[in-house]
């Protein structure tokens, strides 16, 4: 593509970066408001930058003056009134008319080139247009087949890219299967850990309904398997209490709390929970049933250090708040919010975004319950905790939004405001010391800096009163 350096001045937006340019499909058009055949197709070309941007076109316009040369306000009424909003160049001096080798009289011109900027089509005249989209419809099919792409930045990249150069994001892989981001996989509310030994239940059909065919992983109290529904044919997610629980009251009421609370949630970011039964035999004192979701724990990715570019932690933010603010309009509180209990899901055919799941209810109390039961107990996990549950105290839902602003911190800026060598001092620093301001050089808007800081507030009166109130004070909603 010819260079558009020292073209002439630009209008509606700065000069396209070269850099910045190569890795998107960019239509050229050449234009003039004293070619009445090159203003009428102004709005086929505003309609097609619109429908195609998400797929990573960009427009650049390219004014050829006639007998207004000069007269800049004119062209300015004409940008406005026909809805040319993509960077335009006047091209007062030929200088861009002369390198493509067209004349004022085959305006309008249409150049069309592909992600590594070559030429792929020319068009002018009337049906220049129209005969230019077909070529475009077939250079992003050709590009979604070969090339990886980042919906984030609306970017193709490289063949061997796994992820994107300027945002951090896995990107959508031409043909079928999984990002490798994903493939260290986690099942259904449990981060789990690979089995390598047999397990006796395999195979077995648990109430009559779900046989067991594959151990995903354990955790202290259960077994997670990947199981069939006998009377369906689909996988589901079953986790099991372990054997020797099956006299342990406590357990089995944590266990049926977590299937209550998740049910009750029922949103799409949270774990979508099936079924619940007791049969009364040693080996299965317990199970859920739940939705087979295929992800990777957020505290996995922070834990390599994943670096988080600000739209995609932006929308990794806005899912958990929808997620945790459904269980707070039901009167359910997390109390174990931490980055291990947020699933990160890989984009599938609803969506070319990472999705989020929240998991493992055990912890969580229904609030028309009586807060009785769990007063004075110490629950959650010390980084995450909330000054009142560092205190034994009842809890509502401002203790998750004081998780959540931790766990937000730590999204942003890689680290966990609260640290200490010790448990107790962790707890310390949650109840006296405020936390660290967000080092500005990180670039994000001034309110999200601030939403976060009245989140971690030691007085849960002076936080936001839910995630869903939470979300507005970050402008994610």
């Amino acid at each position: 593509m010819p260079s558009f350096e020292g073209a002439g001045e630009w209008l509606n937006q700065t000069p396209p970066n070269p850099s910045t340019a190569k890795g998107r499909p960019i239509l050229v058009h050449f234009w003039s408001v004293s070619s009445p055949a090159s203003q009428a197709r102004l709005s086929q070309v505003a309609e097609l930058r619109d429908r195609q941007k998400r797929e990573g076109l960009r427009v650049i316009a390219v004014h050829v003056p006639g007998s207004e040369a000069g007269d800049t306000g004119k062209v300015r009424d004409a940008i406005a009134k026909l809805n040319l909003t993509e960077p335009c160049v006047l091209d007062n001096d030929y200088k861009l008319r002369d390198a493509f080798m067209i004349d004022n009289t085959t305006l309008p011109a249409y150049y069309l080139f592909d992600a590594d900027l070559r030429l792929r089509s020319f068009s002018a005249g009337d049906a220049g247009l129209r005969e230019l989209e077909d070529q475009l419809d077939q250079l992003l099919l050709d590009l979604r087949t070969h090339q990886p792409f980042c919906p984030g930045c609306e970017l193709f990249l490289n063949t061997e890219a796994l992820f994107c150069s300027d945002c951090g994001s896995p990107l959508t892989l031409p043909g079928p299967g999984v990002h490798p981001s994903y493939e260290e996989n986690h099942f259904a509310s449990l981060p789990t850990v690979r089995l390598v030994h047999p397990d006796p239940l395999i195979g077995q059909v648990i109430a009559g309904k779900y046989k067991l065919t594959a151990c995903v992983g354990e955790g202290s109290m259960s077994v997670v398997y990947r199981a069939q529904r006998v009377h369906i044919g689909d996988e589901v997610a079953v986790k099991v209490m372990l054997g020797k629980l099956a006299g342990d009251e406590a357990a089995l009421a944590r266990f049926r709390r977590e299937a209550s609370a998740a049910a009750i949630s029922h949103h799409a970011n949270v774990i979508g929970i099936y079924d619940f039964g007791e049969p009364g035999d040693p080996s299965v004192p317990a199970f859920i049933v739940m939705e087979l979701v295929k992800g990777t724990p957020l505290g996995y990715l922070l834990g390599i250090g994943t670096h988080f570019s600000f739209e995609r932690a932006e929308r990794l933010m806005r899912a958990i708040c929808a997620g945790v603010g459904a269980a707070h309009r039901r009167d359910v509180v997390h109390r174990d919010l931490k980055p291990d209990n947020i699933l990160v899901v890989a984009p599938d055919d609803t969506s070319e975004f990472e999705s989020v799941r929240i998991v493992d209810f055990g912890f969580a109390r229904i609030m028309t319950d009586s807060p009785a039961a769990t007063k004075g107990t110490f629950l959650g996990t010390p980084f995450y905790m909330s000054p009142e549950q560092c205190l034994g105290r009842s809890v509502d839902a401002a203790s998750d939004v004081y998780s959540l602003g931790v766990i937000f911190y730590e999204l942003l800026s890689g680290n966990r405001p609260f640290v200490s060598d010790k448990v107790s001092g962790t707890i310390n620093k949650h109840l006296y010391e405020a936390p660290p301001p967000l080092p500005p050089a990180l670039g994000f808007p001034r309110w999200i800096s601030t939403g976060i800081m009245r989140a971690l507030s030691k007085d849960r009166r002076d936080r936001p009163q839910t995630a869903t109130d939470l979300a507005r004070q970050l402008k994610l909603i």
